[in-house]
């Protein structure tokens, strides 16, 4: 999931939120914390209680009541601002709430790049399942390619540069990045088919004519080359 720089979540408004989070005991505890005055008259509140001055501490409480009525709608504001600050879209992503934030000017060529780099993903997962057999699925399959690139020079180990689409398309560009590695799968998909064909005596005994059937289905310069390579594993 994305969102654009402005973009809120809006699970709960930042007035409900503070209602919860931040009430109004709890915005008077951090003024007693904040405020000069307050912490002030609250010190001579506590000598006027211990020195049994009770007239003063009816005018000290009367005073601590109309400076904190005074200061609450402040201090309400600045909690419903520290509650929206949790609620951007950078916010988000820091969480792993969505991806990345997008600017709303780019985003056009941003999510062609990223469909493509998808549509481009699926063909290389495709090929490699085609290599490999029936070996993997698509997420090990996927897991192989994004392997494969974070070992190369482009991705460099990095695990920040597989979100990089230039780096992707250029390693992906470039077949001698990953061909070893699909042929590779490709010997030991038809080696797991040749030891499984090697448990049955008539299969072995049948190879022989279905290797010539097959020899004939083939464009002949491929098939030269074929048996040339063949008389070479023989000798």
């Amino acid at each position: 999931m994305y969102a654009e720089r402005t973009a809120k979540g809006n699970v709960l408004e930042p007035e409900g939120l503070i209602e919860i989070k931040f009430r109004t005991r709890e915005l008077l505890e951090c003024m007693g914390r904040l405020d000069p005055e307050l912490i002030n008259l609250k010190s001579k509140l506590q000598e006027a209680s211990s020195s049994g001055t009770f007239a003063n501490v009816e005018d000290l409480q009367t005073q601590i009541r109309a400076r904190e009525k005074k200061l609450l709608p402040l201090y309400t504001q600045i909690a419903t601002k520290f509650a929206e600050l949790h609620d951007t879209s950078l916010r988000m992503a820091a969480k792993g709430v969505i991806k990345e934030v997008v600017e709303w000017p780019k985003s056009r060529s941003f999510f062609y790049r990223r469909l493509h780099r998808r549509v481009v993903e699926d063909e290389l997962v495709k090929t490699l399942r085609d290599a490999a057999g029936h070996q993997f699925d698509y997420k090990s399959a996927r897991d192989t390619i994004k392997n494969w690139f974070l070992n190369s020079k482009i991705g460099g180990g990095k695990e920040t540069s597989w979100m990089d689409n230039e780096a992707f398309f250029s390693w992906k560009d470039d077949s001698r990045n990953y061909e070893e590695k699909l042929q590779e799968l490709r010997i030991q998909k038809m080696l797991l088919q040749l030891s499984n064909l090697g448990n049955s005596t008539m299969d072995l005994r049948a190879l022989p004519q279905a290797l010539a059937a097959f020899l004939k289905k083939t464009d002949p310069s491929f098939r030269d080359q074929l048996m040339d390579e063949l008389r070479e594993v023989l000798r």
